[in-house]
């Protein structure tokens, strides 16, 4: 999901640690920017670095337009994670904050980070961990139930069935090992964080449903108790039983 408006003003949960662990010292590269909001803030972080260059890069062109519209200190780019068009260490830090998992191919998207990012800089990392509550990962739920409607032909009362072409990718997570092996060598893990257990996706699962009676997707809007609630959820480390996991890794 999108960097939701609320952290406009305020971060939170992961964003919060994260954005704690970025260097002062640019230039930072976010893959997977959204709206841009969050890149905001890390450019604001390196405002006072001698290179103080924020790049944020997704492939959602909508919510691109709008960034470069609120942000116009920032840079922004329409682009994938699996091939960068950036030269051989140009970043101090990578910023790579729950999009791996949604990555075509999550390999190449992270050797594509250790090449641009200069020798002991930085990759920020966090992604949905393989914990006790995975199976309640609420965009998987929706997904499967649909996908079950289609493989059930289910008919719809004006002809053809229901959900008859629909696909989906699953939403990845990973755990401390699969993370690391994917890693390679070539990182090496200063600090990790495991936090989140059962709150965390039951109330994105709410947002989830707002969003699907709503005129507009959640993230322009103003959740501020949800994701209150979200973030305490966020800030108990359950260990390896937890719904998220974070890792501060420097490349070697």
């Amino acid at each position: 999901m999108s960097t939701p408006v609320t952290y406009r003003e305020r971060l939170m949960d992961r964003y919060a640690l994260l954005y704690d662990w970025l260097p002062e010292e640019g230039p930072v590269l976010d893959v997977g920017c959204g709206n841009g909001i969050y890149t905001q803030w890390l450019a604001r972080k390196i405002a006072a670095s001698s290179q103080p260059t924020a790049v944020g890069i997704d492939h959602n062109h909508k919510n691109l337009a709008w960034a470069k519209q609120e942000f116009p200190n920032v840079q922004f780019a329409a682009i994938g994670g699996e091939t960068l068009p950036f030269r051989d260490e140009s970043f101090g830090a990578v910023m790579c904050t729950e999009v791996l998992e949604h990555t075509r191919d999550d390999q190449s998207t992270l050797r594509e980070i250790h090449r641009v990012t200069k020798k002991g800089g930085y990759l920020i990392l966090s992604t949905p961990h393989r914990g006790l509550f995975t199976g309640l990962d609420p965009d998987n739920v929706t997904n499967r139930a649909f996908d079950t409607v289609r493989r059930l032909k289910i008919p719809k009362p004006g002809g053809g069935r229901f959900y008859e072409n629909f696909t989906y990718n699953v939403h990845r997570h990973y755990s401390e090992t699969q993370l690391r092996l994917l890693l390679g060598s070539g990182w090496q893990v200063e600090q990790k964080y495991f936090g989140g257990l059962l709150a965390y996706p039951v109330l994105y699962g709410v947002e989830n449903l707002i969003d699907a009676f709503s005129s507009k997707r959640s993230y322009w809007n103003d959740y501020k108790t949800l994701r209150t609630l979200r973030a305490w959820d966020f800030g108990l480390p359950f260990g390896k039983l937890s719904y998220n996991i974070a890792l501060k890794c420097r490349k070697v």
